[in-house]
């Protein structure tokens, strides 16, 4: 790994407009984690709890969307950026996307509520949510990891190893991918008690879901490229 890499990262990560990147990844992992708490709160019926976190979902994407706009803002002609502006802006729009499928995964819940479900939809559907929460965890932490060897140290082995958390990522949402395959057999196998409605509904709270963890892999490939591609 060159030592014009290495330069790289610490401008990306160490500095105005780069700073708030992980600010900005936080919100992402905060959202991840309350939509994990949403579902179980879905799942046991309880609509009160469901809506307040809902509501709290939404703050977090505005605070997203506020860091967001101050670093484009930052973006003017007039600085000098060690990385394309396109791919700085594609790293931040996919990062962006993970709170925004949070919240909607959320409110796609407050739509319809159901009396029961088989524990086999239950089921998988707590899976789906916790293990879509770790993948964006594992991002976030990939995030943090570089963040934390501008602060504190730099190394090409230390800046190789935070990099090998990518494949993570991404075997993470292979198996989140895995899960709604299984969750939507589920589904269908039990078409006859959900109707047609509610098959419609669940099939797509599965994708929304799920959702977050594309987003997160895609934020982590974009992260690469922003990097490497200078």
């Amino acid at each position: 790994m060159s030592g014009k890499y290495q330069r790289t990262v610490i401008e990306v990560f160490g500095k105005p407009p780069f700073l708030p990147l992980e600010e900005h990844a936080l919100k992402a992992q905060i959202a991840a984690c309350k939509l994990n708490e949403a579902v179980q709160a879905y799942l046991e019926g309880d609509m009160e709890t469901l809506h307040r976190l809902c509501v709290e979902i939404d703050r977090i994407e505005g605070e997203a969307d506020y860091i967001k706009q101050n670093i484009r803002a930052s973006l003017s002609a007039s600085v000098k950026l060690p990385v394309d502006p396109k791919h700085l802006l594609d790293f931040l729009t996919e990062q962006d996307r993970i709170v925004n499928d949070a919240r909607n995964a959320a409110y796609w819940m407050e739509l319809r509520e159901y009396e029961k479900l088989a524990p086999e939809i239950k089921e998988g559907f707590l899976e789906l949510a916790s293990k879509t929460k770790e993948t964006v965890e594992k991002y976030y932490t990939l995030i943090e990891k570089l963040y934390k060897l501008v602060e504190l140290s730099f190394s090409k082995k230390k800046i190789k190893v935070a990099f090998e958390l990518v494949p993570e990522v991404s075997r993470l949402e292979h198996e989140v991918d895995r899960i709604e395959s299984k969750l939507t057999k589920h589904i269908f196998a039990d078409q006859e008690e959900l109707h047609g409605a509610g098959v419609c509904h669940l099939l797509e709270l599965v994708e929304k879901i799920g959702d977050l963890s594309d987003k997160a892999v895609s934020s982590a490939d974009a992260l690469q490229t922003m990097v490497i591609r200078r």
